[in-house]
């Protein structure tokens, strides 16, 4: 009989030391950071499959949800060789995510300082800290059961279709799902909440989990002590929080509260009956697909725009320090990993924009969960209709992203060949 054991943890990974903010450019003269309003987690999820008793023929797989707004890819290679190295999980079954939150450590160096600039020692840190966290998971893994609800939050709204005139609705994603890990005494051992919904609701110059974090604390104490429940963002980047009409934005007195309605809304679904989820031998794969850039920039161009003050006069002086190496495309990576019969995770490197969820969603047949900021970062993956359209997500963010350009039109199809390739 195929038995499942999880290990779980939750470790501070709050600076101790004043460090910039990452997510909003508004900060990029406010200096370090004033205060915490809310600490910073990574939850760690370790999963074992084999036989009950043998040593041999063990599958090992970490998912880490971190209070970070990603992880940075220029460190997660290191990292994922460094767990594979002491723990023996191979780098492939290693997913780190991040919650997205815009109120902690930047932790990349690829980008133009207006997202935050990273601290070196903080991320010697995070790395160390994390390394202990999965240690303890792996001395109290126990077999669980697997379960899953689907629910509701209204909290998400297209924030793209808000500023459009005349405003539209957008597309969103309002299922909040939820996998519960129960231990044999039926108690609950861990959470998995997966929403697509962004953690921007203040740009106060506190480190704060914002409303995900405010969140899963409330659960974890709804549920009992020792759960550890983890949010899994999903394709939320043209998603951010909202009351129907319009964006909500505020201090950290609204990020409570929104905090706490959303902890509503997932009481309210672990509430609902519970789908078995039917187990199987932990899986994962792996596919790279490269993603076209619409063109390269010119030195005669960047030399002039170099000149430039803001953001544009950054981004050209990092494209003319780089223009030997720049390639004409962008290499997307997607990791599955197969807890069960009946769900998946589906790891991106990318900030995706909710169409791409809702079309994972569908060919798997709601199979796979879609969650990006996993294993790197590197900019926004548009539509090609968004492409179109132009804004923030298509063109504008791919300076601050020190991306070369933009994507070229069919980004779509590419993206969406690579996923059926992939998912069916």
């Amino acid at each position: 009989m195929m038995i499942i054991r999880l290990g779980v943890s939750k470790v501070d990974i709050t600076p101790e030391f004043s460090v910039p903010l990452a997510g909003f450019a508004v900060r990029s003269e406010l200096g370090a950071f004033e205060g915490v309003s809310h600490r910073l987690f990574a939850r760690i999820f370790v999963f074992v499959t084999g036989d009950k008793d043998g040593d041999n023929d063990k599958c090992y797989a970490v998912l880490i949800s971190a209070d970070l707004i990603w992880w940075g890819s220029d460190r997660v290679p290191t990292l994922k060789r460094r767990i594979h190295e002491r723990f023996g999980i191979a780098e492939d079954a290693i997913l780190l995510h991040g919650t997205h939150t815009h109120s902690g450590p930047q932790t990349s160096s690829l980008f133009t300082s207006y997202l935050g600039v990273m601290d070196e020692n903080y991320i010697a840190l995070l790395e160390h800290i994390v390394i202990g966290g999965i240690e303890a998971a792996f001395l109290q893994a126990e077999p669980v059961q697997i379960e899953q609800s689907s629910g509701y939050s209204p909290l998400g709204i297209n924030r793209r279709g808000v500023v459009k005139s005349l405003p539209e609705t957008g597309p969103a994603d309002h299922e909040l799902r939820v996998i519960r890990f129960r231990k044999v005494d039926g108690t609950t051992k861990g959470l998995f909440v997966h929403y697509a919904c962004h953690p921007v609701i203040t740009r106060d110059n506190f480190v704060s989990s914002e409303y995900i974090g405010v969140a899963m604390e409330a659960v974890e104490q709804f549920v009992g002590e020792g759960t550890v429940a983890a949010f899994l963002q999903g394709t939320c980047g043209d998603i951010n929080p909202g009351d129907g009409e319009q964006v909500i934005r505020g201090n950290n007195d609204v990020v409570m509260q929104v905090g706490n309605d959303f902890a509503e809304c997932v009481i309210n679904t672990l509430d609902k009956p519970m789908q078995q989820i039917t187990p199987c031998d932990l899986q994962w794969r792996t596919t790279r697909v490269e993603l076209p850039l619409k063109s390269l920039p010119e030195r005669s161009q960047l030399e002039l725009t170099a000149q430039s003050s803001g953001v544009l006069g950054e981004w050209s002086s990092l494209m003319l320090a780089r223009l030997e190496c720049l390639s004409p495309s962008i290499p997307l990576e997607l990791i599955e990993l197969k807890l069960g019969e009946e769900l998946s995770l589906l790891g991106m490197n990318a900030e995706v924009v909710v169409d791409y969820g809702l079309y994972i969603k569908q060919i798997s047949k709601g199979n796979v969960l879609p969650i990006g900021y996993t294993n790197g970062m590197f900019g926004y993956i548009p539509t090609a209709q968004q492409l179109i359209e132009g804004g923030y997500e298509t063109h504008e963010s791919t300076l601050y992203f020190a991306m070369p350009s933009s994507f070229d039109i069919t980004v779509e199809s590419t993206v969406k060949e690579a996923l059926v390739n992939l998912l069916i």
